[in-house]
């Protein structure tokens, strides 16, 4: 997003996109309230305090006025006159950050009214510098045409015009106008670099939140299945009861039965888009579940991966669900030893608890990518979450490899 500029006033809000941001940074005006990081402070990579960069500066050039003030042996002007030059420069460059244009304007009036060197020549120099770095990039050439016409003219009001004093003068201005130049180039490129940071960071978290909704979509439409598959079977064998019992029973059953078909026809409108998201067809296959696992090893020993498959405890059937999600787990975990791991062995082992099931895959690869690349590991967490279960993934604490342990509960 291009940031806002206030009128004839510095920008507000986020910077811009890199390269747009640079030769952006605008002159904040006198009534915004908005404390923003000053180029100055991003070009040399610190913060020091606001108030160090608008006191600071001015109380050094006020005590070098106010040295040059007590030397002075001129009668014209005199000591009143140049105290009162030196507090309105003063006063002038305290607002400098959010009016430069306006202070260098002030501090030009009051180096043609003066004329002195100790007196006016730092805040002028102060003053160009601050204009190349905050006002807009189409004033700063008359603004340093400005300073040099007021110097010349000061000279020639006030004293002896010579050739080398105006060069010497000249070449400060310019100094001090190619470092302000500077410092904005500078910061207005950090500040590009932090923008872009800032998107890319924002993009992995839209992906990641994408994968997220991708893959629970993915899980709706599977349970979906199994559900509606489960209801069907309900539905069936209340109307089969209905025709063998009495009266009283029957008329229960009829209800138990409609109220099936019901929940199955809310079920088919709710979740019918979730069938074909992504403009696939719907899934007419019978969903797999632990006992396919077996194939899914050979299949994955046949695409290079030497895979060891392991069951313990005692083998019951799983919840329709539960046998779904542990299967998926078990086909993303090979898969990304395969891809991103790039592992030679894997072990799958699969545990059979009192009131859990338990699914372990350890490999002897790196693992997948940090990063918006990771969105299986997405789904598996986003499966066991559905459950209550627990998921642990990452680096082996012997150093050997990469593991995902899933524990489902079965309650």
């Amino acid at each position: 997003m291009r940031a806002r500029s206030a009128p004839g006033g510095r920008r507000r809000g986020a910077a811009a996109p890199y390269p747009e941001a640079v030769g952006t940074l605008r002159t904040r005006p006198l009534w915004s309230s908005a404390r923003r990081e000053r180029p100055l402070a991003l070009a040399l990579g610190w913060r020091p305090p606001s108030w160090l960069l608008d006191i600071g500066p001015v109380a050094f050039i006020v005590l070098i006025g106010c040295a040059g003030i007590a030397t002075v042996h001129r009668p014209h002007p005199g000591r009143i006159d140049l105290a009162l030059a030196l507090a309105v420069s003063a006063v002038a460059l305290i607002a400098r950050h959010r009016a430069p244009l306006a202070a260098l304007a002030a501090i030009v009036l009051a180096t043609l009214a003066v004329g002195y060197g100790p007196v006016v020549t730092l805040p002028l120099l102060v003053a160009v510098f601050t204009v190349a770095e905050y006002a807009d990039r189409r004033r700063i050439p008359m603004a340093a045409l400005l300073a040099a016409a007021s110097v010349a003219a000061a000279q020639a009001l006030h004293g002896p015009l010579t050739a080398p004093r105006i060069l010497s003068d000249l070449i400060a201005i310019g100094l001090a106008l190619a470092v302000g130049l500077y410092v904005r180039a500078r910061a207005d490129y950090i500040a590009g670099l932090r923008e872009r940071a800032e998107r890319l960071e924002r993009e992995r978290e839209l992906l990641a939140q994408r994968a997220v909704a991708e893959e629970r979509v993915r899980i709706a439409r599977e349970l979906h299945d199994v559900v509606a598959h489960s209801v069907s079977l309900m539905v069936v064998q209340a109307q089969a009861a209905a025709a063998t019992a009495d009266e009283d029973q029957r008329r229960a059953l009829r209800q138990v039965a409609d109220l099936g078909r019901g929940a199955l026809s809310e079920m088919h409108r709710m979740l019918g888009l979730l069938r074909v998201t992504g403009g696939g067809d719907p899934e007419l296959a019978p969903q797999p579940g632990v006992g396919d696992i077996p194939a899914l090893v050979r299949r994955t020993q046949a695409a290079g991966l030497q895979v060891q498959l392991t069951v313990t405890g005692a083998q019951r059937p799983l919840p329709a669900g539960v046998d779904l999600s542990a299967y998926r787990i078990v086909q993303e975990a090979l898969t990304n030893s395969i891809r991103h791991g790039r592992a030679g062995h894997a072990h799958v082992t699969l545990t059979y608890l009192p009131d859990a099931f338990e699914v372990t895959v350890h490999d002897d690869g790196a693992g997948p990518a940090d990063g918006p690349a990771g969105h299986g590991l997405i789904g598996m967490r986003e499966r066991v979450a559905l459950f209550g279960g627990e998921l642990q993934t990452g680096r082996r604490d012997d150093g050997g490899g990469y593991r995902v342990r899933a524990l489902i509960p079965l309650r």
